[in-house]
């Protein structure tokens, strides 16, 4: 007899620890969604560092696997990317961005502004500028360039200065 006494406070412990199973799970889903993930600036200083440390490694984890490269106007595929990495990055030195229009929410940013750089053992110190604009995706809780459009500045010719005869 006593034993049926006993049979409800068995089921109440019985479902308060099946409530707390619920909470737990609920608070790990709530701890996931409120993750937070770093402003897209923070990717793109750290895009510009890798480049200027020479990092293609670092480089291709900060870019989707699909990602587009547009550069003076024609299509570059991810794969060419890669290759633009591997070789371009060794070549120059001391990128600089001056973002100029940026935008954000919670799934896409973007940057838009001018460049500047110089190359590795150029005598003359030639200073390299032009326009750039990536568009960063937010992917796994990071962000990732998905697409750069690089344009180099025409160089101004009319300032060179002929011989007199």
């Amino acid at each position: 007899m006593k034993l049926f006494k006993l049979l409800p406070v068995f089921a109440l412990l019985f479902l308060s620890s099946c409530d707390d199973q619920k909470k737990e799970a609920d608070d790990k889903e709530e701890m996931a969604e409120t993750t937070e993930v770093r402003d897209p600036a923070e990717a793109s200083a750290q895009w510009i560092d890798a480049w200027n440390r020479n990092n293609p490694q670092e480089l291709d984890t900060l870019t989707s696997a699909d990602a587009v490269l547009y550069m003076q106007g024609k299509h570059m595929s991810a794969d060419s990317i890669r290759s633009w990495y591997n070789m371009a990055a060794p070549m120059m030195k001391g990128l600089k961005t001056n973002p100029e229009v940026k935008y954000s929410n919670n799934e896409i940013a973007y940057e838009a502004g001018t460049y500047s750089h110089h190359m590795k053992n150029d005598s003359l110190n030639t200073k390299y500028e032009g326009t750039y604009t990536f568009i960063w995706k937010k992917m796994d809780n990071d962000w990732k360039v998905e697409v750069m459009n690089i344009t180099d500045r025409e160089m101004d010719t009319t300032a060179v200065k002929t011989a007199e005869k």
